[in-house]
Parts: C-alpha cells; sequence; structure tokens
C-alpha cells in the first residue's frame, strides 16, 4: 500500500494520526524516506520508514461511513474472552496491539457490561480505558474532532446503550 501525505492513518502502537509529509533523511550515507505521522494523542510526531509502514502495521482509518458500525459493535459487546484472568489479559493486550477498530469496538463494550455487572478490577480498568483511548484517537482523526470530544462519544454512547437489562 502507497501512503501519500494527508493520509489518515492509524499506528498500532501510537493511535491514529495523518501524515503530515514524506521525509527524506541520510542514514549512514544512504537516503531513506519516512512518513511523518502527527498523533492526535500526545501531540507526538514519528517517521516511520516508508518501506515498514505495513510492517509495523501501519493501515489507512476507518472512513465516516464505518463510525455507527463501530458504535453497534460496542452496543452489541459481543467478545469472547477467557474466564482466567491470565489468559484474559492476553488476549485483551492482544487486542490493543493490533487496534483494529472493530475488536477495539467489541472489547470497551465487553468491559462496559462486565464493570456493570461486578465492576473491573485496577487492572481491567487500564485496559478499558486503553481501548477507549486507541479507538478515541481513531474516531478524533476520521471525525476530524478533538480526542477529548472522541472520547465524550464513546463514553456517552456506553452511558446511554450498554446495560444489565
Amino acid at each position: 500500500m502507497a501512503f501519500k501525505v494527508g493520509d489518515k492513518v492509524v499506528y498500532p502502537s501510537q493511535g491514529a494520526g495523518q501524515i503530515d509529509e514524506i521525509a527524506k533523511r541520510q542514514v549512514l550515507g544512504t537516503e531513506h524516506e519516512y512518513l511523518k505521522i502527527v498523533f492526535v494523542r500526545g501531540d507526538m510526531e514519528v517517521l516511520v520508514p516508508m518501506k515498514k509502514g505495513q510492517e509495523v502495521g501501519l493501515r489507512l482509518t476507518i472512513g465516516e461511513n464505518e463510525l455507527s458500525q463501530i458504535m453497534e459493535t460496542i452496543r452489541r459487546a459481543d467478545l469472547s474472552l477467557p474466564d482466567q484472568w491470565p489468559p484474559r489479559f492476553r488476549a485483551e493486550q492482544d487486542i490493543l496491539a493490533r487496534a483494529n477498530p472493530y475488536e477495539l469496538a467489541k472489547l470497551i463494550g465487553v468491559l462496559a457490561l462486565r464493570d456493570l455487572e461486578k465492576g473491573l478490577a485496577a487492572t481491567e480498568r487500564e485496559v478499558h480505558e486503553n481501548a477507549k483511548e486507541m479507538l478515541s484517537s481513531e474516531l478524533a482523526v476520521v471525525q476530524d474532532i478533538s480526542l477529548e470530544a472522541a472520547k465524550a462519544q464513546i463514553n456517552e454512547f456506553i452511558a446511554k446503550n450498554i446495560s444489565l437489562d
């Protein structure tokens, strides 16, 4: 996949941002091209080697037309996680590492429901917040809104749509 300036992308370890420029740098006497990505989380910039983009999991964000599907995925909360803590935590960490928006939405929904049922332990509450942060960054970039506004969208949606009924 050829990325270009202006593309809205997700870098799994950092969240969503936009390609600001294609920079050329000399490294050990050889010129290399890098994608300069500006992220919404932490006002951070990263240079990703052009040739390694897909290798590190860089992908285009979802489209605006998928936003309702993402919210519906949160509402359905249909993710099966192991009952035992260590394997469940590993599964949750794998989802966070992949940063797939639909998997994140499922995880957010399941953890929101579990929180209502019996509360979340501190570690799992952190996983829940990390998943919301990661998905919020993508929603913010897609809709061209602030990270805080995207987080509020998710939290409001959970408050209105996730219940024990």
